[in-house]
This record gives C-alpha cells, sequence and structure tokens, in this order.
C-alpha cells in the first residue's frame, strides 16, 4: 500500500509499506481521510522519541471503508463506513481497572504507537470502531475524534447550563470544544480568547458570544468585568504553546486568576513550557485543576451529532491535500499559517 512515512524529525512523504494482516478480532479499514492533528505535528517537529519509531505511520484521527473482517467479528461487514477510535488500552492496570482507561498506564494509540490513518489500510479492533450515518460525509471522518475530544473536555468540566465558560485558545482543539459547548450544553455564556483575528472569526461563526483579541484587550480584565468581578464559572486551557503579549501572564496563570471561587480549570494543551502559577490564589478560592487526555467513550456521541447537523465540520477544516503531498502539507501545518486550522488528507489520492 502507498502510505505517508515519517522517516525522522521533520521528514515525511510518500512512500510503500505492506499491507496489513489483521486479526480474528479486527477489521480492515481502507483509511479515506485522515487528519492532521497538533498531536502530529508534535511528533514530526521530533517530540515523541519516548514512543515514535521510524518509519513511522502516523495519523490516528481518520475514517474509512471496511474491506476485511475477520472471523471473530459481529457487526461489521465489508462495505461499511467507519470511524475509528485510536485509543488502545491494556484493561489491567490501576487506571483501566477504574474506569480510567485514556489514561492506561501502557495506553497506545494507532497512528502514534502503531500505524495509523496515514496508510491506506489499517488493522483495527472492531470494538473501537464505529459506524458512520451516510449523512456525515466522509471527508468529515477525522472531526470525530477531534469533536469527542470537544465532549470529552467538556465532561471532564462538569460544564452545566446557564455557565459562563471561558476558552483560552482558538485552534483546532479549542474550536471544536467551543462548537460542542455551543450546540449541546444548553444556554452558557461562551467567551473565547486568541490572537489570530480569523480564528476569532471563525469562533463568532460557531456560536461564541465573546471573542477577545488578546493583542488588543487582557483576557483576565475582559472576563472579571464580564463577571461583576465574580469570575468564570470554568476555564478551558486548550492553547499549549503559547506567545504572551507584554504584561500578559500564561494562560494556565490567568485561568487561576479569572476562575470564580469553587470554578473549576480544565487543562488541555500539550505545550513544553513551564507555567508558573499562584497557588495561594487556587486554595483561597478551592477551584479545582483538572486535565484531560484524549477521549473516553465521547465517540458515539461526536457521531450523533454531527449526524443531526448540530455540528460545524466545514468551518474547522480549511484546508484538503492528497496524501502524495503531505510533505507540503506538514510544511503547511508547520508554517502556522492563521487561517489553517484544520488539514487534512485525502488517503487514497497517492
Amino acid at each position: 500500500m502507498k502510505a505517508g512515512i515519517l522517516t525522522n524529525d521533520c521528514e515525511i512523504g510518500l512512500g510503500s509499506a505492506p499491507d496489513p494482516q489483521i486479526k480474528p478480532d479486527e477489521i480492515l479499514v481502507q483509511s479515506q481521510f485522515a487528519g492532521i492533528c497538533g498531536t502530529d505535528h508534535h511528533i514530526y517537529l521530533g517530540e515523541f522519541h519516548n514512543r515514535v519509531r521510524f518509519p513511522a505511520i502516523l495519523g490516528h484521527e481518520f475514517g474509512g471503508v471496511v474491506v476485511e473482517v475477520g472471523k471473530e467479528v459481529r457487526g461489521f461487514r465489508v462495505g461499511d463506513r467507519v470511524a475509528v477510535d485510536p485509543i488502545l488500552w491494556c484493561g489491567s492496570c490501576p487506571a483501566c481497572l477504574t474506569g480510567h482507561h485514556n489514561a492506561c498506564q501502557t495506553l497506545k494509540l494507532l497512528g502514534v504507537d502503531l500505524d495509523g490513518g496515514y496508510g491506506q489500510y489499517v488493522a483495527a479492533p472492531a470494538s473501537h470502531a464505529y459506524l458512520l450515518p451516510e449523512s456525515i460525509p466522509m471527508r468529515h471522518a477525522p472531526m470525530v475524534e477531534m469533536y469527542g475530544l470537544g465532549n470529552h473536555v467538556l465532561r471532564r468540566g462538569h460544564v452545566e447550563l446557564g455557565e459562563t465558560v471561558v476558552i483560552l485558545g482558538a485552534g483546532k482543539l479549542g474550536l471544536s470544544v467551543l462548537d460542542v459547548l455551543c450546540h449541546s450544553a444548553g444556554p452558557v455564556t461562551s467567551v473565547v480568547a486568541d490572537l489570530q483575528p480569523f480564528r476569532l472569526e471563525v469562533a463568532r461563526k460557531l456560536g461564541a458570544e465573546h471573542a477577545i483579541n488578546i493583542l488588543e484587550q487582557d483576557p483576565l480584565a475582559y472576563v472579571m468585568e464580564l463577571t461583576g468581578g465574580v469570575g468564570a464559572d470554568v476555564v478551558i486551557e486548550c492553547v499549549g504553546h503559547y506567545h504572551l503579549p507584554a504584561g500578559q501572564e500564561p494562560p494556565l496563570a490567568q485561568a487561576v486568576k479569572m476562575i470564580r471561587n469553587g470554578g473549576r480549570i480544565v487543562t488541555a494543551g500539550l505545550g513544553e513550557q513551564l507555567t508558573p502559577v499562584h497557588f495561594k490564589t487556587l486554595v483561597i478560592k478551592e477551584a479545582e485543576i483538572i486535565a484531560t487526555r484524549v477521549t473516553q467513550g465521547e465517540f458515539p456521541r461526536a457521531i450523533k451529532m454531527m449526524a443531526k447537523g448540530l455540528l460545524h465540520p466545514e468551518l474547522l477544516i480549511t484546508e484538503q491535500q492528497p496524501l502524495r503531498e503531505i510533505g507540503e502539507a506538514f510544511a503547511k501545518v508547520d508554517r502556522a499559517d492563521p487561517q489553517t486550522i484544520k488539514v487534512v488528507l485525502d488517503v487514497q489520492d497517492a
């Protein structure tokens, strides 16, 4: 098969790889579309040497068509359209045994630790595949994982009706969280902060009531004024690597100050920078910092919302390129063009 293969840091291109062979409990998926995620970019830059071995076939956000079914598999047949949850857990570590399988001690992901959706065929456990209704275009299949993340982040934050929710960062993840928030959680006051006008405009189209350009306004001052000095119920940090305007603190430090007493902070960004946090403020408020990682069974929720037309993947997918141009696609992501949000690859166009 043809595949997008990472051969070294910042070196990815079209190559050939053996067709995968499935186990009795697996299905063989002909990958149709795969997304380039922030994690894929971090791997490309060389930040996952402890997990990723060259040559590697990345792509953990993907969907496709079933072309072979293992002899023990029930519920799937050749021709089915599916999205694949890439998370593989052990089932026996303390995290798994307490229902926290997305924090499995030996967690592996298709497209990170194992070959993924940048290959034209992927062997996947049938238990991790979900049928895609015809109402969801296959080009949108990579967004199932992103919207699963959006659902998981909001569940981790225990977001309730009528709350004021601030999202710091309007990248792929922040906007996916916003899309789910605005179209599932009921009436909330939604605030998004970023430094890119294009992404803030997308946030407004998705339903954000307040979109703050941090180069023009201090998000902490804005939120405190908006809430009458009380603070937000929930602050969701989706920035990761940050670039700070003069005089502003890092996102997580801002979150501690802008949260209300007894509020919740959800941190989802994967930045490498160390962030100073004023823990005395956190203690006095008895606020919570809640980490969130990948998904925990939210694929069905995401698929239902997409099938009903509640979400807006076309606003987030700003680029589509053929697999044969995977090197150019990653270079585009690396350039961090502010008008590029989500890039998807047409895997069969090699």
